[in-house]
């Protein structure tokens, strides 16, 4: 399981990194190989799933506290796009503590989901519940690389 110190520590950016470093350096298929499983079983960790505006919006309404940062992919990649992404709740207040994102309204977050929701909207698990709603760059986002490379992790939502 990812764990909120790792995203403060930056230990989940680094996680991030080398695997879309280990992926770019294989231009085939990684579905049927160890690479390719370990990279899946970690993935799986963080369930990402596609999720639509009304569904981010509504575990934004759901939570407690709010916070708008910067991609975790994104903070690998400073030439691609800027699209922040929302944290929940405990993620927020500790990446809100460790200057890693802004305290934010309910109106700010829905209003980030707002600006960039022709981007696909990618919820994930981080301490064993969704706390992060990533409007996705698919180019440098690590879940769509994945997926490039026969790597199946994104569950797609059905509203």
């Amino acid at each position: 399981m990812v764990a909120i110190k790792d995203y403060c520590s930056g230990r989940a950016a680094q996680m991030v990194k080398t695997t879309i470093e280990l992926m770019d350096a294989s231009d085939k298929s990684l579905k049927e190989t160890g690479l390719g499983q370990a990279i899946q079983a970690e993935s799986a960790k963080v369930s990402p799933k596609k999720i639509t505006p009304a569904h981010a919006i509504e575990l934004i309404t759901n939570a407690e506290h709010l916070a708008i940062g910067e991609r975790t992919c994104r903070a690998l990649q400073p030439d691609m796009p800027l699209t922040e992404a929302v944290f929940l709740d405990e993620l927020a207040l500790a990446l809100v503590e460790a200057g890693k994102a802004r305290a934010a309204t309910r109106e700010e977050a829905v209003e980030n989901i707002n600006k960039y929701s022709k981007k696909p909207i990618i919820a994930s698990i981080v301490a064993g519940r969704y706390l992060e709603i990533c409007p996705s760059w698919p180019k440098g986002c690590l879940f769509w690389n994945m997926e490039k490379h026969g790597l199946k992790c994104i569950a797609r939502r059905a509203e």
